[in-house]
Order: C-alpha cells, then structure tokens, then sequence
C-alpha cells in the first residue's frame, strides 16, 4: 500500500509599509532554504529550535513575503490559527511569531512533566515539530502545506499534514465552499470512492470496505482538515484515524481538474480561471 502523500508540495511593499514583509535584522544572512527558488520566492524560512534534556520544539515556517501587505497578513494569520490562535504580536515579526509558538509547545511539555505519573520511573520525551512550506503557486492563489507531529511518550508520535489555499487577490482561504458537490453527489461520491480504492490498491467495493473504519461507502465524508489545489489537481487528504487505522498512514489522492471542472462553483471556476 501507498502511505506516502501524493501532495504536490515537497511533504510564506517595501518595509515601510505595515504587513509588507517580515522584519530582518540589518546584516542578517539568508538561510539556505533560500537556495531553492520555489521556497524562497516571496517567502522568508524562519527556523526556531528548542529544547531540554527531555524535551524538544521545533517551528520551521516559510512566511509569505509578497509585495501585498494585506496578503501577508492575511497568510500569516491564518497560518497562526492553524497553530492555536495565541500569538498577539506584530504578524509581520516573523521572527517573534516562530518563537511565541516554540516557546508555547515546550511550556506545555513542561507542564505535562509536572502533572505527574502513576508510575514514578515513568518520565516520558516529549517533542513538537511544525513545519509549514510554500507549495503550488500560480498567479491567482498559492498554497502552503503543513505538517505537524507530536510525540508523547507512546508507541509512536502523530501528526497532520494538509494543504492551505490562499486567493491571491485578497488573501481569502480557499475552503470547501467552492465546491457544488450537491449539483451530483452520487457522482462525487464515486470519485471520493475511486481516489481511495487508487490509495489502498483494491479494486473491489468490499475490499475498500475492508481498510476504512466507520466509513459509508455511499457517504463518504470530505476530509476534516479541508482541501487544497496542486499543480495536478484537487487535493484530498484525510489524517491519521480519520477514516482508517495508524498503520493505513493517510489516504490521500489528487482530483485532477478535468473531473474537478463539473464540480467547481463560480469562485472555483474563477480561481482556476475556467
């Protein structure tokens, strides 16, 4: 089976202006994630690293940096929610930004630690990691992919990995509600159901059945973390135990925009520039 995400992501006005860009220190030097053109066009990577014997945080974000103030901001927040929505300071400080949530994860490890176990000799690692990297871009919306991951103390860590979409012109996240799934849902259903039946390698109704958990094949729920589009298409990823067990990783797969078409309203047909 396939547990690798098919993603298309590699699995953000002059600094006078408010929002216009994230600050740098006069001197600083480029990191060599700026090497690669796709990450460092309109972004600027910011890397904080934290840790103790026991624990460990790590914040690596490629933050918009485009000549559109309000586009910063607008990524920028929305990236700050998907991490808990704490973050008070200056949006354009993406040095702060980065460190606000490093230094968050590890009082939280700390605070664990501090509760207290059963077991006194039981005295678990933690870790929290967040990396979020500028993926497709065109000149209508960019997306930035995401993927978390926590480890504490268990058999073994979890995490999510999605995509975020983002209008270009004004910043807008891009949800499910470009989608008019309702015009054929039983025709939507069926390419939900073939996406996952290319994910497990089956091809067969009762053998899909087989690897999802709780799931209706005749009702097959979007992903809880919502969509993003890909240079190949629509991207559906659903998490860890979302619709199947840990060891099935997570099923994704790519609408391609020839099937999309139908099922675009005039938001999405717009965006793409149908």
């Amino acid at each position: 089976m396939r547990h690798t995400l098919t993603h298309a992501a590699s699995l953000l006005l002059l600094l006078s202006l408010p929002f216009a860009s994230c600050k740098q220190e006069a001197g600083q030097q480029p990191s060599q994630q700026e090497t690669s053109q796709q990450q460092s066009a309109f972004t600027r990577p910011v890397k904080v690293s934290l840790g103790t014997p026991k624990d460990s945080a790590i914040v690596n974000i490629a933050f918009p940096d485009y000549p559109d103030a309000a586009l910063n901001l607008a990524i920028t927040e929305h990236f700050s929610e998907q991490l808990g929505a704490t973050y008070e300071g200056d949006y354009a400080d993406c040095d702060s930004f980065a460190r606000h949530y490093a230094n968050r994860y590890m009082a939280d490890m700390k605070e664990m630690h501090s509760g207290g176990f059963e077991d006194p000799d039981f005295d678990p690692v933690y870790s929290r990691e967040v990396t979020i990297t500028k993926g497709y871009e065109t000149d209508r919306f960019v997306t930035f992919d995401i993927q978390t991951y926590e480890y504490d103390g268990g058999v073994h860590g979890g995490g999510a990995a999605y995509g975020m979409t983002f209008r270009k012109s004004d910043g807008r996240y891009i949800d499910e509600n470009v989608l008019n799934t309702g015009n054929d849902p039983l025709e939507w259903n069926e390419i939900l159901k073939k996406g996952l039946m290319e994910y497990f390698e089956v091809s067969t109704e009762e053998d899909l059945e087989s690897c999802l958990m709780d799931v209706d094949l005749y009702c097959i729920p979007m992903p809880s973390c919502g969509i993003s589009f890909t240079e190949q298409g629509l991207s559906i990823i659903y998490q860890q135990y979302e619709i199947a067990a840990y060891a099935m990783g997570r099923p994704n797969f790519v609408i391609p925009y020839e099937k999309l078409k139908p099922f675009l309203n005039v938001t999405g047909r717009r965006l793409l520039a149908e």
